[in-house]
């Protein structure tokens, strides 16, 4: 196991349970004490956690984008699911957009070994693009823009004017919180701009959001609750989520284990 796959087990962990000791994880990961201090360290360096005596407690500022392998490897379970039920509403022939994140990554999987679909998709993503590039199916448009190496995103004017040329049918969003206050919210300011062009550029918006996001409020606004036509989760949302989604028409729909 390298540390990207254990800085990864102990950010979900943080994600689950809050909190982390060191005993507990060197035994757990099989490691010595020291290495699980520096994964703590890196992981406090990049504002996920903060150390305090014998572990860790997680880091939840509205400002911090947790780490790509953190956010893949939790609820892959509800996520793998969410993107089965986003797989089913496509029809051939279909124009799309695919917004970056790991529950868009899921969707890429199940994308890429579909045999009878014809699509053109339209991503701001390298790491979706690179899932469906082999695909002969599809016509596949990369946006260009400027690299978020994290994310493996495309951001800046480039990407914004690109969406707002394009005019597809169906659009595959993704967004760190949903709220009924402030609707659809993400971390990075580059990148809620290019996904609010890509908001205008759709004629159905289709959220894939987790249950986790519910309430939860980050830096940047994407755009109201009302923008949302389908929301694909795993679980119904309380009120007054729910409510405000059931008001403006949205149709959601709700993983079967």
């Amino acid at each position: 196991m390298n540390s990207a796959e254990r800085r990864a087990i102990i950010a979900q962990q943080l994600a689950e349970e809050h909190t982390v000791g060191v005993v507990e994880l060197a035994r757990e990961l099989g490691v010595s004490g020291m290495t699980v201090r520096r994964d703590l360290a890196e992981l406090e360096r990049r504002g996920y956690a903060r150390r305090v005596y014998g572990g860790a407690v997680r880091e939840t500022q509205r400002s911090f984008e947790p780490a790509v392998p953190a956010r893949y490897t939790a609820n892959t379970a509800e996520k793998q699911g969410i993107a089965r039920v986003a797989l089913s509403l496509l029809k051939s022939g279909d124009s799309i957009a695919l917004d970056i994140g790991s529950t868009l990554l899921f969707f890429a999987e199940e994308l890429r070994d579909a045999s009878d679909l014809r699509l053109i998709i339209a991503t701001p993503s390298l790491a979706i693009a690179g899932e469906l590039s082999d695909n002969p199916a599809y016509v596949l448009i990369v946006s260009g823009g400027v690299v978020r190496r994290g994310e493996q995103s495309l951001t800046g004017e480039a990407a914004v004017d690109a969406f707002r040329r394009y005019n597809v049918d169906k659009l595959f969003l993704s967004a760190a919180g949903l709220s009924s206050r402030t609707g659809l919210t993400e971390y990075n300011m580059e990148d809620a701009a290019v996904k609010r062009a890509m908001i205008e550029s759709a004629n159905e918006i289709i959220a894939l959001i987790d249950s986790t996001k519910f309430e939860k409020i980050t830096l940047c606004t994407v755009g109201g609750p009302d923008v949302i036509d389908t929301l694909i989760t795993d679980r119904m949302p309380d009120s007054p989520l729910r409510e405000r989604l059931e008001e403006q028409g949205t149709r959601i729909l709700i993983v079967q284990e």
